[in-house]
């Protein structure tokens, strides 16, 4: 009975000590999850389980995704002020907007560039851009360039299109599709084929004209039908070319359809999505610091590389062409320090007049195909 009670003593003894020890030394699993509100797919499953584990193996954090697609401008802006979203991609217009101001109203805050090291390697213009910065301080990392380009089946068409007038060229009446989304690149291509300065493409004024407002109305009336948010590779398919992002052209290919995207010699317009942090994550350090990691990462030249191949998206990083073919590195103009300043044309960030006349006239433009 007493060595019985002995032994009892000691399994308790032991019990506490190793509770202790679990108590003071080891570090208990954390979990933290990411509320991510995004245009689209900018990792695959994979590189999520990538970046998880690293994180796991670093901070012994247990990290989930929650991944919300964006689907309107507006939505970045009811997110943040609902705190609903930890991360988002706006594009390059938007924080300074007017209508959302999302940095003088503190809902994003600066990036420790500390933690973002591939930073350094993106294309120098778009380091130079100041739609998100403020004071000294960097709100947004540009992940993807992302071009209303003009996209033609080589199938049908053995020359790329030169200049965005073949819209309006009666013999593709109805052999072409464009966004009724986003009806304001619309305005600023029918701006460029009547060669209108490119820092007026957001100007009303300059833009109420007949002239302007005839070839506006054919652009419209002319296509076959439109597509929404983000082009499909059905919304393309059979067309001789089209408006596009380019991420349906990886799908096209697939199906058999090569399409490219041309050069118009009037520029082609384009967005750049900026990942921001929400300020949700202004007083937690460490989900913070793991936030500008996750941003870091898709600045890899693995995540860029996802994006370019299987997205149809252009690069942000130079770093990304050991990685690419010549033909691609040709395709994203990796080898043209100047392209990106020449031939891209960034979206203007509107005043509210400029806004609804733009608005009006797309709208003018739309009555008249009924």
């Amino acid at each position: 009975m007493k060595k019985w009670m002995r032994n009892l003593r000691h399994y308790l003894v032991l019990s506490i000590v190793i509770a202790l020890i679990n108590i003071f030394f080891i570090t208990p699993v954390l979990s933290e999850t990411l509320r991510m509100l995004i245009w689209g797919e900018y990792a695959t499953e994979e590189h999520q389980q990538k970046f998880i584990t690293m994180v796991k193996e670093k901070y012994n954090i247990d990290l989930k995704f929650k991944i919300t697609f964006a689907d309107s401008l507006d939505c970045f802006f009811s997110a943040l002020r609902g705190q609903q979203a930890d991360i988002v991609s706006p594009t390059h217009q938007l924080p300074k907007d007017k209508r959302f101001q999302l940095i003088k109203l503190n809902l994003v805050i600066p990036l420790n560039m500390k933690n973002i090291p591939n930073y350094q390697h993106i294309i120098p213009v778009f380091q130079r851009l100041d739609f998100c910065s403020e004071k000294g301080d960097i709100y947004g990392v540009p992940v993807a360039n992302v071009p209303y380009g003009l996209a033609y089946n080589t199938g049908l068409l053995s020359k790329a299109p030169e200049s965005w007038n073949i819209f309006l060229d009666p013999k593709y009446k109805g052999k072409y599709s464009i966004s009724n989304t986003h009806y304001e690149p619309n305005v600023y291509i029918t701006a460029l084929m009547m060669g209108i300065d490119r820092k007026k493409l957001g100007d009303y004024k300059t833009l109420n004209t007949p002239d302007f407002q005839e070839k506006l109305r054919q652009l419209a009336v002319n296509t076959h039908h439109f597509w929404g948010g983000i082009e499909t590779a059905e919304d393309l398919k059979g067309l001789v070319f089209a408006t596009a992002w380019g991420s349906s052209l990886p799908q096209l290919r697939k199906m058999g359809e090569f399409w490219k995207m041309a050069e118009p010699k009037e520029g082609v317009t384009s967005g750049i999505d900026h990942f921001m942090l929400s300020h949700t994550l202004k007083n937690q350090p460490m989900l913070k610091r793991i936030a500008e990691e996750w941003l870091d990462y898709l600045l890899s030249d693995e995540s860029q590389l996802y994006m370019a191949r299987e997205r149809g998206l252009s690069p942000t990083v130079v770093t990304v062409k050991k990685a690419l073919t010549p033909e691609e590195i040709l395709e994203f103009h990796l080898d043209d320090p100047t392209y990106y300043e020449r031939q891209r044309i960034l979206w203007p960030v509107l005043e509210k007049l400029d806004r609804k006349g733009l608005r009006r006239l797309w709208d003018k433009a739309m009555k008249q195909r009924n």
